[in-house]
């Protein structure tokens, strides 16, 4: 009997010395990772799912590098070594009228460095699959009301609703977008929920793209709505501001277009060479390019040239279209930067570089 102990801790010691390295080689060093909060209609969520992964499969094919999960405000910290890692959240939950939903997002800041100490990623908001920016509407639920201007109805106008207030009510992320009738009024049919509403009409009538000076635009006065399921909620006059010419000037110069000592310039060209005016240059982090871009240019010149600024250095991806958010239209311009396979350039902090031409092409 003692020779089959000291059999057994002969053979299993080495095993435990074996499995200790094992566990020391996927340790990280020191207390390096991510951290950061998911959200679900601007509000807390907990028992996410956290994914790490080393690479942007779309599919998500592979195993996760390392999985976390999210607190009851949210929060979430993994332990990662030295690199750069993509994060997505997923949570499969039921609603209280007992129908199963998955919820899920990538970071819009993807991918994340950590080197030391704990890396923040800013917080972002999940949402439903399957609804790819539309949302499903429930039985008896929705909203109405009236676009107006100066105390009279504006028809044509578009009513855009968001999810979550996080994009500053601007961009692609909105959820529906319709347009008011001859007598501004408009109806949403909508699944339960918080909403933000913003109303906007363009001169050139247009559903995207910049706003300019005497454009009519404003955020819903009662924002956020809450809708509870089989509500059906009127709000009343819905009033529209004139952008006024001088503020729109001074924002312009201030603010998203304003100079930094970072910038790459370019010109816009279509299939034959030829220069292409009104096309807005944008700036991701994420390579798939979807979402609200961190940077976005004024339009490109009559001569097709255009200068993006840049707040810092890094590795970007450049697409090009000739309005902002939404999707794509028939008559719009649209490309991307090609002078690599995954549309990124390298730009250094505190330089001016030059990204050469873009290539745009029309949709239909």
């Amino acid at each position: 009997m003692d020779n089959d102990r000291m059999q057994m801790r002969h053979t299993l010691l080495p095993l435990l010395l074996a499995l200790l390295l094992a566990l020391a080689a996927c340790t990280p060093d020191g207390d390096g990772g991510l951290q950061g909060q998911l959200l679900f209609q601007d509000r807390p969520l907990g028992g996410v799912q956290v994914e790490v992964y080393l690479k942007a499969d779309k599919d998500r094919s592979v195993q996760p590098f390392a999985v976390g999960s999210s607190d009851d405000q949210g929060r979430y910290r993994v332990s990662l070594p030295k690199g750069d890692y993509f994060v997505i959240g997923k949570k499969r939950d039921t609603t209280s009228d007992g129908r199963t939903r998955m919820l899920m997002a990538e970071s819009p800041g993807n991918p994340h460095s950590v080197a030391s100490g704990l890396t923040v990623v800013p917080s972002f908001n999940l949402r439903e699959m399957g609804r790819q920016g539309g949302l499903v509407a429930e039985a008896g639920t929705g909203l109405a009301g009236q676009v107006t201007h100066a105390g009279e109805p504006v028809a044509r106008a578009y009513v855009y609703l968001y999810t979550q207030s996080l994009s500053g009510l601007m961009g692609p992320s909105y959820g529906e977008a319709v347009q008011t009738g001859p007598d501004g009024r408009f109806r949403l049919e909508l699944p339960a929920g918080r909403y933000y509403l913003v109303a906007r009409k363009r001169a050139a009538g247009g559903r995207s793209g910049e706003l300019s000076a005497g454009d009519l635009n404003s955020p819903y006065p009662g924002n956020p709505v809450e809708l509870q399921r089989g509500e059906w909620r009127e709000l009343g006059e819905f009033p529209l501001a004139e952008i006024d010419a001088e503020r729109h000037a001074e924002r312009r110069a201030d603010g998203t277009f304003s100079a930094t000592p970072t910038s790459v310039s370019g010109r816009i060209v279509d299939a034959h060479d030829q220069p292409v005016a009104g096309i807005h240059v944008f700036a991701y982090l994420d390579s798939r390019m979807v979402g609200k871009p961190v940077y976005i240019s004024a339009p490109s010149a009559a001569d097709g040239s255009f200068v993006l600024h840049l707040t810092d250095g890094g590795i970007y991806y450049i697409g090009a279209r000739s309005a902002y958010g939404g999707p794509l239209e028939p008559g719009e311009w649209v490309g991307t930067y090609d002078g690599r396979p995954d549309h990124g350039f390298e730009v250094s902090a505190d330089s001016r570089q030059s990204l050469g031409t873009v290539t745009v092409r029309e949709v239909w």
